[in-house]
């Protein structure tokens, strides 16, 4: 039904295997367990988007895109745990060499944060103090790491302003800095600890300081001139596109054997179920489809050392939000063919629906933004 291939292409099956066969523990302990951790230390995939010259991967934008989608496919809170953190750790590319080593050399290291400017930075020698409170951290049971926004203050406890606009820079610090908040309480991605965190008067020196309103001083590939907003809303959707292919697959296994009430034939052979399906399947496919055309598009231009015209970044917006939405439209048509069965929250595909249910509830994805 579409050309992009199926994820389970981009993991060995003894990986995957191994991520489902954890999900139920993993989800009663509200985080990613030990083995796990280890899995994605020993390849690396904290590190897809570290540039190689600090020991990374640096891998191109399609191909990682891919690889979350995979493990989302896998395992949603993996897959979420993986994309959040190696997302951060792109920031690598944004700090000076011998701090960005010194941070990101240990394959464990990973870091959480979060994109609201809910802190303050007050300019100090070296550096800036640091303060504030920021929402959604996932990964801040295992990060090494934290990110934060803050708007700028100078000496003096003003606002700096650029060009009349409150200026605002992103800070990375320590996790035996941070104070984690037990916020995280929801009905899916439940081992994503993707809880509150709030530092106070830390300090932060000027290396560990970086902006990512324009494209990187110090790494050079197209990863670090990628206009990060993009880069995220693609990273966002392909949560939902693999969590909405593990949802299609336990229907088939579900529909293999069951009997709709009042019938009997199988759900698999119901003309009316198969109408459903082929309609809310026809239009995720080719959403899907259509995201990954157009993130090839535009990284072609990056990887030309080109810039992407407006037009194209918009439609790889607007075609990953599209892709994000017929994915919902996919479970949403699918899960009321499931009967009573799927209501019981030990079942996979009720647990494969709780974690769509969340991740769809990102801000980048909603109707709003």
């Amino acid at each position: 039904m579409s050309l992009i291939q199926h994820p389970q292409t981009q993991l060995s099956e003894a990986t995957v295997q191994q991520l489902r066969a954890a999900a139920p523990a993993t989800e009663a302990q509200q985080r990613l367990p030990a083995d796990t951790l280890t899995l994605l230390y020993e390849n690396r995939w904290f590190h897809v988007l570290v540039p190689a010259a600090l020991g990374g991967q640096e891998l191109p934008l399609p191909e990682v895109v891919r690889l979350f989608e995979a493990l989302a496919w896998a395992d949603a809170n993996v897959g979420w745990c993986v994309n959040l953190g190696a997302g951060a750790n792109i920031f690598a590319g944004y700090l000076p060499g011998p701090a960005a080593k010194n941070i990101f050399a240990p394959a464990a290291t990973c870091c959480a944060g979060s994109g609201a400017i809910t802190g303050t930075a007050h300019k100090v020698p070296g550096g800036y103090q640091v303060s504030g409170r920021w929402k959604y951290a996932s990964g801040s049971a295992h990060a090494t790491h934290f990110t934060a926004n803050c708007a700028l203050l100078n000496e003096a406890g003003n606002p700096v302003l650029e060009e009349n606009v409150p200026a605002f820079r992103s800070f990375i610090f320590p996790a035996k800095q941070v104070t984690i908040l037990d916020t995280w309480q929801v009905i899916g991605l439940k081992a994503t600890s993707s809880n509150d965190f709030e530092v106070t008067a830390i300090f932060v020196p000027d290396t560990q300081v970086f902006s990512l309103v324009k494209a990187s001083p110090f790494a050079q590939g197209p990863l670090y001139r990628f206009p990060f907003e993009q880069m995220a809303v693609v990273n966002m959707a392909c949560m939902l596109t693999g969590i909405a292919l593990h949802f299609a697959d336990l229907y088939h296994e579900l529909a293999a054997h069951k009997k709709p009430i009042h019938s009997d034939k199988l759900l698999a052979e119901n003309e009316k179920a198969q109408a459903i399906e082929n309609k809310a399947a026809t239009a995720f496919y080719t959403a899907r489809e259509h995201m990954y055309h157009t993130l090839q598009l535009t990284w072609n231009e990056y990887e030309a050392e080109k810039t992407a015209s407006a037009s194209l970044l918009e439609a790889l917006s607007r075609d990953a939000r599209k892709a994000a939405l017929e994915a919902r439209n996919l479970i949403n048509a699918l899960y009321p063919l499931c009967g009573m069965s799927i209501t019981n929250p030990a079942s996979a595909l009720n647990k494969v629906w709780r974690d769509a249910a969340t991740a769809g509830q990102h801000y980048l994805l909603g109707p709003l933004y």
